[in-house]
């Protein structure tokens, strides 16, 4: 097996830049991306997720970009998605700890710098700082990030692939939009479109209709005429996820709704057409902004760029809440959305995920922008 997006050469650069000497990954997602070990929990059997209390998989990096993996003694298909050649089997968390901590003697590093995720589980970090007390303990979460904000060849496939079953599920809903329809149908829809196209399952199924709260459908809402219903989805491909978000409406677009997501179109063009690698992130989110204040005096956007990769939101890039004083990098995934308020039907906006490169921004969703009508 070849690494999907870890890179040794990578890994030893951001290490010896943050002055690390073993750098443990505790939570799925970085075990995931630095060994290949399905921990995720949209693996084809989630096993590993479900059984991380009692058997947790870690895995260590050492400045070198060497990996060691630790995980359960009984997952006997290691070699069929795992790139580690030093692997480890237990068969408890203690057992798990002790053997952290013997490669940490092993490797001489006692009493040297040893970072973590701010996400660790408090009986690691516990044994660990009674096992070394002389060592320099740092968390490790802006080197995990640094090594997965830019995204390989392979990476970006899937994240392509997964937006293109994201905008197949938000069609289907699309096609099956009528008078009467409720989010619990539209949520089936969805789930088994994903399902059908192969992916293993969704990150998110944001949905709403009219003035019903997105973030928590599924509770019987009735689409009637002149609702506006926002589909986000957000598939998972391999591992890897999309976010891709669209409007429908049951009738005739209402008063001011059309001239908002224009607006909201426009901003985020304006984004895409000034992102490209050097730009600093808050210059252009500064610039963004006072493009949206030049096409109306009135009302308040949201517009963000976040990361997309294995999470989908590893980082806000540029947001009204977070804004990185960093400059874009090629190969970096984002996720730009605008949003604005729309009298008593929520937020109207665009979402499309774009992938930085030499010379600029690639679109990688292909839907059509404009509100779609039923």
């Amino acid at each position: 097996m070849q690494p999907i997006g870890y890179s040794k050469e990578k890994a030893q650069k951001i290490l010896r830049k943050y002055n690390i000497d073993v750098l443990i990954a505790s939570s799925p997602v970085n075990v995931f991306y630095t060994t290949g070990l399905p921990t995720l929990h949209v693996a084809p059997n989630p096993i590993l997720y479900v059984l991380s209390n009692q058997f947790p998989s870690i895995s260590l990096i050492t400045s070198d970009g060497e990996l060691s993996l630790i995980t359960w003694i009984t997952y006997r298909s290691i070699d069929k998605f795992c790139w580690v050649n030093d692997v480890s089997g237990i068969a408890s968390p203690k057992a798990a700890m002790v053997e952290v901590s013997d490669r940490i003697e092993k490797w001489g590093l006692a009493e040297k710098t040893i970072a973590y995720e701010s996400l660790m589980p408090v009986y690691q970090y516990e044994y660990l700082c009674k096992k070394f007390p002389n060592a320099n303990f740092i968390y490790g979460d802006q080197a995990f990030l640094d090594m997965r904000l830019t995204k390989s060849e392979e990476e970006i496939k899937r994240i392509k692939k997964s937006t293109a079953i994201s905008e197949k599920a938000i069609l289907a809903m699309i096609d099956e939009v009528y008078e009467g329809i409720t989010d619990i149908e539209l949520l089936k829809i969805a789930r088994s479109t994903i399902i059908d196209e192969g992916a293993e399952g969704w990150d998110h199924l944001t949905l709403g209709i009219g003035s019903s709260d997105p973030e928590a459908p599924g509770i019987g809402t009735v689409m009637k005429s002149g609702d506006i219903a926002r589909f986000d989805i957000g598939t998972i491909w391999k591992g890897y996820v999309s976010d891709v978000s669209r409007h429908v409406i049951l009738g005739e677009i209402p008063e001011g709704a059309q001239q908002i997501l224009d607006h909201m179109i426009q901003v985020q063009e304006f984004c895409v057409d000034h992102i490209r690698p050097q730009i600093n992130m808050k210059e252009l989110y500064d610039s963004g902004k006072k493009f949206y204040k030049s096409l109306t005096k009135r009302g308040f956007c949201y517009i963000t760029g976040h990361s997309i990769g294995l999470e989908c939101e590893e980082t806000h890039l540029f947001s009204p809440m977070k804004t990185l004083d960093r400059p874009f990098e090629e190969n970096m995934v984002l996720d730009i959305e605008v949003w604005q308020n729309y009298k008593n039907q929520g937020l109207v906006g665009i979402e499309d995920c774009y992938r930085i490169t030499k010379t600029g921004c690639e679109r990688l969703s292909n839907l059509q922008k404009d509100f779609f009508l039923k």
